[in-house]
């Protein structure tokens, strides 16, 4: 009797234990209520939990929410809690908000994926969570049009920078402008693009914008970085309008701005000289292309198994997931479609995982394609020549860098 009342007692504290871990949430989203404006960072965390130690890194599929973009700050922070006596591992992962609609914004529910122990030892577990969808308000600064592109900041900094200094010049002349933003508690896709009106006798040439973020002990600078090249075309007297930016303080309740002076040139024309035409090729050329085609000829029939083992193992490399992302992203950079590119990508970095290596220029051109999708201007604008380049570069780069190796032994001193 006695033994069968202590088996029972087992049996009900082995399903109150399985009671509570199911009831547990592996992952849950928190956002302070406040009032939030157009612009403005809006910080919020994702906790995941887990009985054992954490491995490895969480890889996010971050949602796509119009003219909103959403961003990963900071590392990941790991404690622990304990729920009906039982210990459980929880990692804490800092996100900001930027959103250039008002109203109520909606997070919807996003994927996650990381793997974890059964306590501090054992094999590692694969898991895959919901991260419970969420909304937050904000709110239109008194006085501004919806179709405005706003930056909300306490600390806002405009310069600029020419080379050469304008004045006097000739026709046919080439200026290059630089023109540095940098706020504090913004990404540097969040901050405006310059204007693109020039008068008619001047032809611009935009170059890709460079954006940034750092962050150091607490604080986040965004800094955007555009490169303006003018040609004078005509001769004649072009004036450049002056810009003007503007942002939003949320602590003075009260715009600022800061404007960048207009600029006027003086331009004497010039003769143009007459090119000669080029010259005729010659068709010795044709001769050595058809021995070179024979030559592919006779080899091709001599290989042709290695050559069909080659073409199966190429069907097959060709055909993995990864390449098929990295197929629809260039499909989308050739069509200039920022949705379909931006969908591609995420479904190539996580194939790739969250230790893959980006250059700054892939970097770069895909916080460009973020800004599109976050900010007022037409989607149609968007480029993908930039991205596709720089993906190109990018995956060049890899292979000749080889696989990476990795150690047989875990670190010693896990973070």
């Amino acid at each position: 009797m006695r033994v069968s009342l202590f088996l029972m007692l087992l049996l009900m504290n082995s399903l109150t234990r399985t009671l509570v871990a199911a009831e547990v949430e592996p992952a849950r989203i928190q956002i302070k209520e406040q009032t939030w404006w157009v612009g403005q960072q809006v910080p919020f965390t994702v906790q995941l939990r887990a009985p054992g130690s954490f491995s490895g890194a969480a890889v996010f599929s971050l949602p796509e929410i119009p003219r909103v973009v959403i961003i990963k700050t900071g590392s990941p922070v790991v404690s622990s809690e304990e729920i009906e006596g039982k210990t459980w591992f929880v990692q804490t992962h800092d996100f900001a908000l930027f959103s250039q609609q008002s109203g109520t914004v909606t997070i919807p529910q996003f994927t996650v994926r990381f793997s974890h122990k059964d306590g501090f030892t054992g094999p590692v577990h694969d898991q895959s969570a919901q991260v419970p969808a969420a909304e937050v308000e904000i709110e239109q600064p008194p006085g501004s049009s919806a179709q405005d592109f706003l930056v909300t900041t306490d600390s806002f900094q405009l310069k600029e920078r020419w080379d050469p200094q304008p004045g006097a010049t000739e026709q046919g002349a080439v200026f290059h402008r630089t023109i540095t933003q940098e706020a504090d508690q913004v990404t540097g896709m969040a901050l405006a693009p310059p204007p693109d009106a020039v008068p008619a006798g001047v032809r611009l040439y935009l170059g890709q914008p460079t954006v940034s973020d750092k962050t150091e002990r607490g604080a986040f600078i965004g800094t955007r970085v555009d490169t303006l090249t003018y040609q004078l075309q005509e001769a004649g007297t072009w004036t450049l309008p002056a810009i003007r930016y503007q942002w939003w303080d949320p602590e003075k309740k009260a715009f600022g701005s800061q404007t960048l002076p207009a600029v006027t040139f003086e331009v004497q024309g010039t003769a143009v000289p007459v090119t000669d035409a080029p010259a005729e090729a010659s068709p010795k050329s044709i001769y050595i292309g058809l021995a070179v085609l024979g030559t592919c000829l006779v080899v091709m029939y001599w290989q042709q198994r290695r050559i069909r083992n080659g073409l199966r193992w190429i069907v097959q490399h060709w055909n993995s997931p990864e390449h098929d992302a990295a197929r629809k992203l260039l499909a989308g950079c050739r069509a200039n479609d920022p949705h379909a590119t931006q969908r591609a990508w995420q479904i190539w970095l996580n194939c790739r995982g969250a230790d893959a290596s980006i250059s700054p220029e892939l970097k770069a051109a895909v916080q460009e394609l973020q800004s599109t999708l976050y900010g007022v201007h037409q989607l149609s604008d968007w480029q993908g020549a930039r991205l596709a380049a720089a993906f190109r570069a990018d995956q060049r780069a890899d292979k000749k860098s080889g696989p990476k190796k990795q150690s047989a032994l875990p670190a010693l001193n896990p973070r």
